[in-house]
């Protein structure tokens, strides 16, 4: 419909991950003058909600809500190992040796779940590889440069951890066949945490959402039994923690025949009440800041939490190239969970960037 005159819309809902693809196809209009005359938008929307949306300098989306991705833990099962039930890991190496300490401690229990490998797609990505990756200093993108990253001393520690989790002789994650299949997230989300077999989870704000009632698995005793972490940073240096998020945005199409009426109603659709009413009823997290003060939104299971994170919030480089990479990714974790050495795997993974973005939009991290 973008395509033509004739039959573009004025308004479109974008997933902010192809913003840029969009943008690149000349489907969208850029929104700088019109959010110039909107103060509310500057004041009131997280920058890295603003950021997602911005390409090549300029917003071309205002984001209707966003997720957050975090670690979910089983206080019954810390209980039994002795961890502390409002546990906060500072690092890698605590998240680490609690699912020891699990192990050793709490038998028939997985202690801990990263999303790994080709089956699990953007999961083992954005929830597996990047949740780490961006919490070292080095970036997978590095905007200032405009080149992709590889390799680097982030990347190694990353599939180091991988390494850590998959270690088939002392092994702290699920097995191969729940971890490799492509219902890995339904048996965890739905079935294994339900069930109290499986300790720590990394893993996303929308999990809960199957918990309640009418949900996909629903758990009365969810708010009880499962805690909240942030995920930190490889050694908590600034700034601590690690999110990412996605979500997705309204944009004005570049062929719309209403672009300022479309902006109107945009703005409208974005106000504190109505925006906030829609991230209620969808379970997405606000990405204004002063949704959270709205009271149906603060007393929705966890919001003021997970809105908390949206603060220092983290996104994928959703370029063109970023889907190939992405496989990419996936590839390296599961060559690392088959046995592969992780710096093996950095360098295979480092010379596909290479064949997929170019050699001049490669850069090597220090």
């Amino acid at each position: 419909m973008m395509r033509s005159a004739s039959t573009a819309p004025d308004l479109v809902r974008e997933d902010s991950f192809l913003v840029s693809s969009d943008v690149t196809a000349g489907y969208l209009a850029p929104l700088d003058k019109y959010l110039a005359t909107w103060p509310e938008y500057s004041q009131q929307w997280f920058p890295g909600m603003q950021k997602i949306t911005t390409f090549n300098g300029h917003n071309y989306g205002v984001m209707d809500g966003t997720d957050v991705r975090l670690i979910w833990f089983n206080k019954n099962i810390f209980q039994k190992a002795g961890l502390p039930t409002d546990w906060q890991p500072k690092t890698w190496a605590d998240i680490l040796s609690a699912a020891r300490t699990i192990k050793a401690k709490v038998p028939g229990v997985i202690p801990l779940n990263l999303y790994s490998g080709v089956p699990m797609d953007e999961a083992s990505s954005m929830q597996g590889f990047e949740m780490l990756l961006y919490g070292t200093k080095n970036p997978l993108y590095n905007y200032s440069t405009q080149k992709w990253v590889a390799p680097s001393p982030g990347l190694l520690d990353a599939l180091n951890f991988v390494k850590q989790v998959y270690n088939p002789s002392n092994l702290l994650g699920p097995t191969n066949d729940i971890a490799l299949s492509t219902q890995a997230a339904n048996t965890i989300q739905q079935q294994l945490i339900p069930q109290g077999k499986l300790a720590i989870d990394i893993d996303g704000s929308w999990v809960s959402s199957q918990w309640y009632s009418g949900g996909q698995a629903p758990w009365p005793q969810w708010q009880q039994t499962m805690g909240t972490a942030k995920m930190p940073t490889e050694f908590g240096q600034a700034p601590n923690f690690v999110t990412l998020s996605g979500g997705w945005a309204y944009s004005i199409t570049a062929r719309s025949a209403h672009p300022d009426q479309a902006f109107e109603v945009l703005k409208t659709a974005s106000s504190q009440d109505l925006l906030g009413a829609y991230d209620v009823q969808d379970g997405q997290v606000a990405p204004r800041q002063d949704v959270v003060n709205l009271a149906a939104y603060h007393n929705a299971p966890l919001n003021p939490f997970y809105t908390s994170l949206v603060s220092f919030s983290q996104f994928r480089p959703a370029f063109t190239a970023y889907p190939k990479i992405s496989l990419q990714i996936d590839t390296a974790m599961q060559q690392v969970m088959s046995g592969q050495s992780p710096s093996d795997a950095m360098n295979t993974f480092s010379q596909a960037v290479t064949g997929i973005a170019g050699a001049g939009n490669v850069e090597q991290g220090t």
